[in-house]
């Protein structure tokens, strides 16, 4: 027996109450309820449909949707820093190498205009707290515009784990510098392997960036009728 429409807003109002935000999770597991239910109403069409609903929840575990939302999240974030890897290691591959020593080189000359190098990469640190500033207001404004309307997807909110990734590489680039001794500002060697690190940064950055933004592309393929 198939569910109305009224019935599949009943299971979705249901699941939101009861902690999933996430609409890609949620119609996972709707559809999970609307199997079970169209099975349950053929062989018995006068149901108590709320009742079932609440038994269908018990049989998830102790802790209702808590552990499956978790280990949804888990999911979701693994194949995020695994696909932004992936992505990252073709800037070594023809023909994102081209860009990769471009950047290095642009930021070497620049390095070369400073006469104290700790400067340079005090100014570098700056840069990179100032992208990340940048960069998660934009996205801040992006997801409070019209927030009444807007629906919020798993597979794309990373914005705290991406965020204290790109603050912890920054501040580790703060670190070096800061624990690096006057001497070994006029060593080229550690100079040109501390940039590395920054490009390196940088590059990371950039592909974390694009996964999102191709991710986010492909769910408003897959949901054209949501306002993301």
């Amino acid at each position: 027996m198939e569910l109305t429409k009224e019935q599949l807003l009943q299971i979705d109002n249901y699941v939101f109450v009861s902690g999933i935000k996430y609409y890609d999770v949620r119609t996972e597991i709707v559809d999970h309820f609307a199997n079970i239910l169209e099975q349950k109403l053929d062989k018995n069409p006068d149901l108590d449909f709320k009742r079932e609903i609440e038994n269908i929840h018990k049989n998830f575990s102790h802790a209702g949707f808590s552990i499956l939302l978790k280990e949804k999240t888990k999911k979701v974030q693994n194949r995020f820093y695994k696909q932004s890897f992936q992505y990252f290691v073709t800037f070594f591959k023809l023909p994102k190498v081209i860009l990769a020593a471009a950047l290095f080189y642009i930021l070497f000359l620049g390095m070369n205009w400073f006469e104290n190098k700790e400067t340079f990469f005090n100014i570098l640190t700056s840069i990179g707290f100032l992208y990340i500033v940048i960069y998660f207001f934009s996205l801040f404004v992006d997801n409070t515009r019209d927030v009444t309307k807007k629906e919020t997807f798993l597979t794309l909110d990373l914005n705290n784990s991406f965020f204290q990734v790109a603050h912890l590489g920054v501040i580790i680039f703060n670190s070096i510098t800061t624990y690096r001794n006057n001497a070994s500002f006029d060593i080229a060697l550690y100079n040109n392997l501390q940039l590395a690190v920054f490009v390196l940064f940088i590059l990371f950055l950039w592909s974390a960036d694009y996964i999102y933004r191709k991710n986010k592309k492909q769910v408003q393929q897959q949901y054209p009728n949501v306002f993301i």
